[in-house]
């Protein structure tokens, strides 16, 4: 790559979703020094990828396009654009498979739950303890999540199983990117809710619980090693090992990791035990919620509200809540800055750009 120079006609570009291991040497003035990250998109960018895998599909003659890119776009926090085209895929296959001559809304709701929670298995076999153990879970998730602040806010809870799991709830998380203790906190307890439902109304627990305690465990972990959230641990942060990455040497003393495990096992114990008492005051309504799956299955927002009452926290939805004060309702159309700088460079104007900068933006997110 030392043969280029300036008036060369090469453009050389790489991707990359490990750039924390690459060779220094490739980052020096003259080969790969100019660097831009494509994180997922916003919530406007979503709508506008949307319109994009919208196009070849075949839609409802009732449905506006723009308004169902935005409907989506509010649903789907944290898609990248190979979710987004896997969703709009699913659903144009959701809609052949039910011999639908045009895809609707409803057939992208069960996208939706497709990517999110896997293949619907209503033909697994569940014995009538099991499926009451699962009810009551979701049950307490949904109670928890409803009356705490900063939970995400509910969606959609199932006991129909999914992939891997018996049961499957769907939230919809906040478009944000600074959290404080207390929504952290919160969120723990929501994990837990499933957990501690199943011990205040059966006196046992269930393997059901290791996927939310393993997300109460990695959450506790990062506040009190990353974030410098344990006054005992103080303000110091640590990187933590990545999944299948072998640890030789801890960037901290023995005495500092006994500190940290007693402070991660404190704060999994004050949000058990906030969680259990959440849910003892509640417990008539965790089993109004719970009875009332066993029956139906699946439990939308309106049926929540039905059964609890409003929830007491305002809660953002639709796609003009979220956008609102960031600027117009439109989607964002303007260049990363490196890519703008990079072709105003080439001598071509920001639309030249844009229409060649669409495509890895939706298709290869996870890749770049």
């Amino acid at each position: 790559m030392d043969g280029f120079n300036t008036a060369t006609n090469v453009v050389v570009l790489a991707g990359t979703n490990r750039p924390d291991i690459l060779d220094p040497a490739l980052m020096r003035p003259g080969r790969f020094d100019r660097q831009i990250h494509i994180g997922p998109p916003d919530i406007k960018g979503r709508a506008s990828i949307f319109k994009v895998h919208l196009r070849p599909i075949k839609l409802d003659p009732n449905l506006d396009k723009d308004a169902l890119a935005r409907k989506m776009a509010a649903a789907t926090p944290g898609f990248t654009g190979a979710d987004i085209a896997n969703v709009c895929n699913e659903a144009a296959l959701i809609a052949a498979r039910h011999l639908n001559p045009a895809v609707n809304a409803k057939h992208f709701e069960q996208a939706i739950d497709r990517v999110i929670g896997g293949l619907e298995k209503k033909t697994q076999v569940l014995q009538p303890t099991e499926k009451k153990t699962v009810a009551y879970h979701e049950a307490g998730h949904a109670i928890v999540g409803w009356f705490l602040q900063h939970a995400d806010p509910l969606l959609k809870v199932s006991i129909i199983p999914r992939g891997k799991g018996l049961g499957y709830a769907q939230y919809l998380p906040r478009e944000q990117y600074l959290y404080s203790r207390e929504q952290l906190f919160d969120r723990m307890c929501m994990m837990l809710g499933g957990r501690v439902a199943e011990q205040v109304f059966f006196g046992q627990i269930t393997t059901g619980a290791q996927d939310d305690l393993k997300k109460v465990t990695q959450s506790a972990y990062a506040q009190v090693v990353q974030f410098g959230m344990s006054e005992k641990v103080g303000q110091v942060s640590f990187d933590l090992p990545r999944q299948g990455e072998m640890v030789l040497e801890k960037p901290y003393s023995e005495a500092t990791a006994v500190l940290i495990d007693e402070e991660v096992r404190e704060m999994v114990d004050r949000a058990y035990e906030r969680t259990l008492q959440l849910i003892q005051e509640k417990k008539d309504l965790v089993e109004k919620v719970g009875k009332r799956l066993l029956e139906k299955e699946v439990l939308v927002k309106a049926d929540m509200v039905e059964l609890l009452g409003p929830r007491p926290f305002e809660e953002k939805s639709t796609y003009e809540e979220f956008v609102e004060g960031t600027g117009s309702f439109e989607e964002d159309t303007s260049l990363p800055e490196g890519l703008r700088d990079w072709n105003q460079e080439r001598g071509g104007g920001e639309g030249e750009a844009e229409a060649e900068e669409t495509s890895p933006a939706q298709d290869k997110q996870k890749a770049v």
